[in-house]
């Protein structure tokens, strides 16, 4: 109940669809096979060509592989009355019949078998698994079709089994294509989106490969059979499959209809007739063969192009419309390809024949030139790198991607390099702005201790060679603020104070606030007397604000600071822990004054005494 009501109809549609193909397919193969045997059965044997096979395997793998029971059956019956009939009569109709039909229904599954795309007639691999499927196919029925005709005609089994080959296998050569072509609906849609130029164009090619086939088949004085090689190749190149499949077609009726010519060119090879129908079928073989693998590399060249062009036509859109810069370079590094975007990076400069160093820095050609180098090395593994760059007053930062193209041809090597290049200022600027934000203090603004600590490290690791001094400041008596006036005026305090840093920061002069009412101070100074008067300037500075309490009343704040000389590499905790020891001792010997340790490193016991005092 719950199945919607289009669905049986679909259903039905698709079984009246499966029926009526069929019944088409099978109603081709009885005329073709009935013909077949009528007219080419020379001197009572086996039938010159037989398309039969070529019938059954191109209808069944078009049916569904539940299908192919019935069809079997219905293919049976016809090729049974087609023998009984027209050929070698009832004794062994049945017995052939079962042969033909395993022999279509052989080449059928291994051709799905070895080929699932179903891409048999679209490209080369799927042309050679065609073929192989043929021949395998005709190979597994050959010997017993060959024991079934000796009984009714006087042959050795193996001449049997060998004219049953040849003919089946070409048979199936000629007319598999076009029964592929028919029954997949291929050429119906072609004749559907051809024009009446393009059926005339196809006729015109049979007409013509006609003619010169009658030309070189009915008459005795020249050898010409190699005249028409060249109009068939000529209609698979302009009429594909389908003027390869009807050339052939042409050729092997007419050349079937000269062995019974006096004057034609096999009866003046002076072979026995049944020489001359096996030099005919090898002919035509060779002709296949040649016809048939150029049509479908043709094809298959013709699909490619289309879709080469489809993804040109995109990455020209892309490229056309794209922010980024897309690049194609040599294995030197110059630019054979540049899109639009290209020429803003350079400010409205040519790209292409420019290295890509040339939408980088100079100083940054090196890094440039390395990663070109690191993508040559792993031609597998995308190259990725960002850098900044000045363009007139303003700083850019690009985001390069890079990847080597392999040489397909036979030299190994780099053919070049696939390169996109993205700005991603906006992206940097973003992260420098969050990571700004988070090292820097809410309330005073200053640099936090992240900052202060980012800031340090990489300072103190060449202490050695450029001595510094690191300052620790805390406000005296802070908390007696907050408790008297309130928390309002002591962060009052903490933004004014931070106001007098700010003021004094500039080349060598780092601040930041560690926590609570404790600030730090980088000097990057070597002498211990500017560090001193820098830190009492600051003192001075800080116990000259003139402080007002939201009720009013006018208060003043002092500091106390200490400091610690660095002259060799350390870490920021054992700077701080020194510092902090000159710190204690400023409010130990009562505060508003500086203290200064001349040493990087103090033991623990001084820092516990420097606390206890």
């Amino acid at each position: 109940p719950n199945i919607p009501r289009c669905l049986p109809v679909m259903y039905g549609m698709r079984l009246s669809r499966e029926a009526s193909k069929t019944a088409a397919g099978a109603a081709a193969f009885f005329i073709l096979t009935s013909l077949t045997i009528a007219s080419s059965r020379f001197g009572g044997g086996l039938a010159l060509l037989w398309p039969g096979s070529a019938v059954i395997a191109a209808l069944l793998v078009s049916l569904p592989k539940a299908r192919w029971n019935r069809a079997v059956i219905v293919l049976g019956v016809l090729s049974c009355t087609a023998t009984a009939v027209f050929g070698f009569g009832p004794r062994v109709a049945l017995p052939l019949a079962i042969v033909n039909v395993f022999e279509g229904y052989a080449i059928a599954a291994l051709m799905l078998v070895l080929r699932p795309q179903r891409d048999w007639l679209e490209s080369v691999r799927g042309m050679e698994c065609m073929l192989f499927s043929i021949i395998a196919g005709t190979a597994l029925a050959a010997l017993p079709g060959g024991f079934m005709a000796s009984v009714v005609v006087d042959k050795p089994i193996e001449v049997h089994a060998l004219d049953w080959l040849t003919a089946h296998s070409l048979g199936s050569l000629l007319c598999l294509p076009l029964g592929l072509l028919v029954c997949s609906g291929a050429l119906g849609e072609k004749i559907r989106r051809g024009t009446t130029r393009d059926a005339i164009e196809t006729l015109a090619h049979c007409g013509v490969i006609g003619g010169i086939a009658w030309l070189s088949f009915f008459q005795s004085t020249m050898a010409l059979l190699y005249l028409p090689v060249a109009p068939l190749l000529y209609a698979s190149f302009r009429r594909g499959r389908v003027g390869a499949t009807l050339g052939l077609l042409v050729i092997a009726s007419l050349g079937a209809a000269s062995l019974h010519d006096a004057g034609g060119y096999f009866n003046s090879t002076r072979l026995s007739y049944a020489s001359e129908v096996q030099l005919l079928q090898f002919y035509l073989a060779v002709l296949m063969l040649l016809a048939l693998p150029t049509s479908v590399a043709l094809q298959h060249h013709k699909l490619l192009l289309a879709e080469l062009e489809e993804k040109r036509a995109l990455e020209s859109l892309i490229a056309d419309h794209s922010d980024d810069a897309l690049l194609n370079l040599d294995a030197q590094g110059v630019v054979r390809y540049a899109s639009p975007a290209a020429g803003r990076l350079l400010n409205g400069e040519e790209a292409e024949g420019v290295t890509l160093t040339a939408f980088f820095d100079p100083f940054d050609e090196p890094y440039v030139r390395g990663a070109l180098l690191r993508a040559a090395e792993s031609p597998a593994t995308t190259c990725v790198f960002e850098r900044s760059v000045v363009r007139g007053d303003e700083a850019l930062w690009l985001e390069t991607k890079l990847r080597a193209v392999l040489d397909t041809g036979e030299g190994a090597g780099i053919r070049g390099y696939a390169v996109t290049i993205h700005d991603v200022t906006a992206r940097k600027r973003a992260e420098l702005d969050a990571l700004r934000e988070a090292e820097t203090d809410a309330l005073t603004g200053l640099p936090n201790r992240r900052a202060f600590v980012r800031h340090l490290e990489p300072r103190l690791a060449h202490a050695d060679h450029r001595p510094l001094a690191l300052a620790i400041l805390d406000l005296d008596h802070f908390k007696a603020v907050n408790d008297t006036w309130g928390h309002a005026a002591g962060d009052l305090v903490l933004k004014r104070v931070a106001m007098v840093m700010r003021r004094m920061s500039g080349p060598g002069l780092f601040f930041a606030r560690l926590g609570g009412e404790e600030f730090a101070m980088v000097v990057e100074q070597a002498a211990v007397a500017s560090v001193i008067d820098t830190c009492e300037a600051l003192r001075n500075a800080i116990a000259g604000l003139d402080l007002t309490s939201p009720d009013g009343d006018r208060f003043s704040c002092t500091a106390s600071v200490g400091v610690a000389r660095l002259s060799a590499p350390t870490t920021p905790a054992e700077a701080l822990r020194a510092a902090d020891v000159s710190l204690y001792a400023a409010k130990a010997n009562g505060r508003d004054r500086i203290e200064v340790a001349l040493e990087r490193s103090l033991e623990r016991r001084e820092l516990r005494a420097a606390r206890a005092a």
